[in-house]
Order: structure tokens, then sequence, then C-alpha cells
């Protein structure tokens, strides 16, 4: 929606335009994920992966320790953990996430989000480089994992009513071998939580390493809170079976991962909002009292064990943007990785922007709607990729920035809040060249001026998700 609005206009005017705007967002926010009957600002923003990411997201080991694989820019990467290079595995139209690596190194199981309707699950051929789908219907799916043996894959999905089960599946050479086995089904709390609604979700499966066992999240008999960690059975009716292994009040980020030996789980825990950030804990697989094993004043989300078990992988926002990390299993030595180079397996370009006042041709902030020639969104690798209430994919900058797009035409729009007319404009890349441009933000009304001025006294905890 786009409108111009002159210093002549009378406030109401102004006003008036602002409400329709975000009326028109607040219908538009219902249309996401349909196949999910549990969402909200919560799900979206914490359990389901970033369409995309700008920088590493979701951790996965390569069986021998040489590779970590990661969602980044809407594909799947591989990461070098000693230099930071990162090489690109997977593209298509969809938005990957969540890699899982199998135990033969062969395959990497990932979603495929089509950018707000349905989530499916893909497979790529490590060696030769070609992705295929495993799932096309209308459901959702999440979490993909191998088992410790490379035959079944465990996953989350909204068949078949829209509430998060778990499934197991055969595979082999690339394509399910059978037919799916529910390990948990529809459940009723009895009545509406706060967030959660009333019916059970059943999330983030870990296996243990006999591949007859699984560690998950349910919020089975939980009044708040995405869930317990409850340790299950891989077969039909596990819930029945299952003996709950940590009580907390979570919220999408627990993430369990089992060790090799199976007698331990590393996850990320806020304790039940008593610590300001999530940290990372350990704790026995057969129940009993969490170990802290950092102390962050930051976030570290998401661990995953490497195959040796010396090394955990993690996502850490210390620096603001979220960062592949590790952590040392038992020395407690810490690294971030760093990104140092992307090689892409497509071509691309550089595009550079410089967004300033109309007026006094000055620098300024403002927010980017991008739009690629393959239709997808692209963000820079210092900026966070952002999903607003209507769908739109978007970052702010603050005035300069530089990103790669694929060569064609790229639609670019800069809003600055509600006294700037939006501006569009269109920029055709060639492969492997820069271009620079300059966005110039024409003032619409000085509201300052007419005696009124910005605020809010909504304030309460960061809803912002992923960060």
């Amino acid at each position: 929606m786009t409108f111009r609005l002159s210093d002549r206009r009378p406030v109401w005017y102004v006003i008036g335009a602002i409400v329709l705007l975000l009326s028109f967002s607040t219908s538009a926010a219902a249309q996401f994920y349909p196949s999910s009957k549990h969402g909200g600002n919560y799900m979206f923003n914490f359990y389901f992966p970033p369409v995309p990411s700008s920088t590493p997201w979701a951790p996965s080991w390569s069986p021998d320790g040489k590779w970590i694989a990661v969602a980044m820019s809407g594909s799947i990467w591989k990461v070098d953990p000693e230099t930071g290079s990162a090489y690109e595995l997977t593209y298509d139209k969809k938005y990957h996430s969540s890699p899982n690596w199998s135990p033969s190194g062969r395959w990497i199981v990932y979603t495929a989000d089509n950018g707000g309707q349905t989530i499916q699950l893909q497979i790529l051929d490590v060696e030769t480089g070609e992705s295929h789908a495993l799932t096309n219907d209308d459901f959702i799916y999440t979490d993909p994992v191998f088992s410790p043996d490379g035959t079944q894959i465990a996953y989350v999905s909204t068949k078949p009513n829209g509430y998060f089960n778990l499934y197991l599946r055969a595979f082999k050479d690339g394509q399910w071998n059978g037919n799916e086995l529910a390990l948990t089904t529809d459940n009723n709390y009895g009545r509406d939580r706060l967030y959660f609604g009333a019916w059970d979700m059943h999330l983030m499966p870990s296996w243990m390493p006999s591949g007859k066992e699984l560690l998950v999240i349910s919020n089975r008999n939980v009044p708040l809170g995405s869930g317990n960690v409850v340790r299950i059975p891989a077969a039909s009716g596990a819930m029945d079976e299952g003996r709950t292994v940590l009580t907390e009040q979570t919220l999408y980020r627990t993430r369990p991962d089992v060790s090799i030996d199976g007698k331990r789980f590393i996850y990320s825990s806020t304790r039940g909002a008593a610590d300001q950030f999530s940290n990372l804990y350990v704790q026995p697989t057969d129940g009993g009292e969490p170990y802290k094993m950092t102390f962050f004043s930051h976030d570290a989300f998401h661990p995953r064990w490497s195959p040796d078990g010396e090394w955990i992988a993690y996502v850490s926002n210390e620096k603001g943007l979220p960062q592949l990390a590790l952590l040392e299993t038992y020395g407690g030595a810490r690294r971030t990785i760093l990104i140092t180079e992307r090689h892409w397996k497509r071509p691309m370009g550089v595009l550079t922007i410089r967004t300033v006042d109309g007026n006094t041709s000055e620098q300024t902030g403002s927010r980017i709607h991008l739009t690629a020639s393959d239709g997808k969104f692209y963000a820079p690798t210092d900026a966070y990729a952002r999903v607003s209430i209507v769908g739109d994919r978007i970052f702010h900058t603050p005035g300069n920035f530089t990103v790669e797009v694929p060569p064609g035409p790229v639609s670019i729009t800069a809003v600055k809040g509600f006294e700037f007319h939006p501006e569009t404009t269109e920029v055709s890349i060639i492969q492997n060249e820069v271009h620079n441009i300059t966005i110039a933000l024409q003032p619409m009304t000085n509201m300052a001026a007419r005696g009124w001025y910005s605020g809010s006294t909504h304030v309460h905890m960061n809803y912002a998700g992923n960060l």
C-alpha cells in the first residue's frame, strides 16, 4: 500500500492513513502457515526456522567432523570450522533450513519453506549436489533428524489435523522406504493454555544411540510453555510409555541433543525464566539435576555435539547478529566461527545502496524491502533478516549496505517511518559486477512541527524472536 501526503494535509488525514495501514497488516497476518492450528508470535518467531537467516543457523556436524552444515541466506551451506569458509550446497525458489547430516555423510535432509504457507522436507545428495523433495503437500514438516543407523528419519508434522505430532519413516537411497509411523497423536489438554492452546505439541526429536528411543519436547499435561523433555520409545503410542526427564517451562528454544554415549543431553534454557538469557545446560538422559555449561550475558541456542563429543556447536548472539560458535566439552574453550568467505553455487552480483534524506542529502536509516530476480529476499551479512506482520521480508540499514544477489532485476523499496515517502527503484544486476545506487527519501510532513511526537507506552519482554 502506497500513499503520498503533502504538508498541507490535515493531521487527521495522516493518522487515518496510518490506522488503515495497520488494519491491513493485522488482517494479512492470519494467512501465515494455514495448516498450523498452533501458532502466534511465540511459535512463528521462536520455533519455525527464520526464512531466511543472514548468518548461520541450525548447525549440524558432518559425520567426520570436518564440516558443519548450516542454514544461511535461504540455502544450506557447509562451513569449514577451521577457516570460516562457507560453500552453498542447495538452492531453489524456497527458503531452506534445519539441515541434518546422515550418518553415512552422503545425505542432508532439510526443510524448505515456500514463503509462509507450507514447510516441506527435501534431501540433498552430497556426492552429486542434487536435491529433491521428500514431501509435497499442504502440511508443515520440521525438525528432521536421521536415526543413528541412517535407515529412518524422525520429523514433526501438522498431519493430520493441524497439530504438531512426531513421525518416523524408513529411508533408503535418497527416498522413503515405507509408510510413515505416527509416534504421537492429537491430544487435548482440556482447556486453553495461554499462548499454547488446548492441543498438545510434540517437537524437536533427538535420537538415543540405540535407535530405539528419542528425547522430545512435549507439553502433554503441562499448563504453560512449549513442553518438558520426555524420553519416548520409537514406536506408536510413544507418549503412553514416555517418561519426563526434565520438567521446565520452555519456549521453543530447548533443542535437546543426545551425547554419543547416550548418557546425557545438551540443551538451551532460561531455567524457567530464572535466567534472563538462554544458556547451555547438560543433564543425564535418565533425569537428574541440570549442570550449567555457560554463564553468558547473551543467548546461546541450538546446541549440537560433534561426532567425537569433544565440541558443541551452537548459535550465539553475543555481538548482536546470530553467529556460529563452538564450546569445548571438557576444557571450556570457546570459539566464534565468523564466515570469512561465501562460495555460491550459482552466479551472483553485488549491490551497494545508500539511502539519504531528500532535503539534506545526508545519509539516513531506513527499512529495506528487497526482491531479487528469483523472487526471493536477500539481506546483507551484517543485518537482521526479518519478516513483518504482513509477510514482507525486510531488513534495517543505517543508510549504507552491500548485499549479494543473483543476476537480473532487483526491486528495492526503502521506507522511513510515516514522515517520508516510500521510494521504490529497480536495478538490473550483472554477474560478478558491483552496482552502486543512491535512494533519496523525500519528506512527507513534519509531525514534530505540528506538535506530534512518536512514542509508546506498550512495554514488555522482547518478542522479536530469533535474534
